[in-house]
Formats: structure tokens, sequence, C-alpha cells
């Protein structure tokens, strides 16, 4: 059985970050524009470590 890479567990562990983080700025009503910037934010940061999680593990 093929073991997984480390970025297929960062995406796994950012979805369930990323929708917490999302479900506690919606239930404490912070402005759209507040939960948008945040959202985007941490998606962005979050693709860039998974991107460099794969480079480094693909020898790029």
């Amino acid at each position: 059985m093929r073991r997984l890479q480390a970025w297929q567990y960062l995406i796994v562990i950012f979805i369930v970050f990323w929708v917490i983080f999302a479900t506690v700025l919606i239930i404490t009503a912070f402005p759209f524009y507040v939960i948008s910037i945040a959202l985007t934010t941490t998606a962005m940061l979050s693709l860039l470590i998974i991107v460099l999680a794969w480079a480094y593990q693909n020898n790029y």
C-alpha cells in the first residue's frame, strides 16, 4: 500500500482549518470584507505551503 505524501496531509489539515476558521468568522458576525480578506489570505498562504511541500518532495 502506498503511503500518503506530506503535501496530501497538508491539504486535509488546511481544508479542516479553513472550514473551522470560516465558521468562527461567520458566527462572530464580522463584516463581509473582513471575512473575505481573512479567508482569501489564509487560502493563498495554505496553497503556497502545499505547493512548496509538493515541489520539495518531487525535487523541483
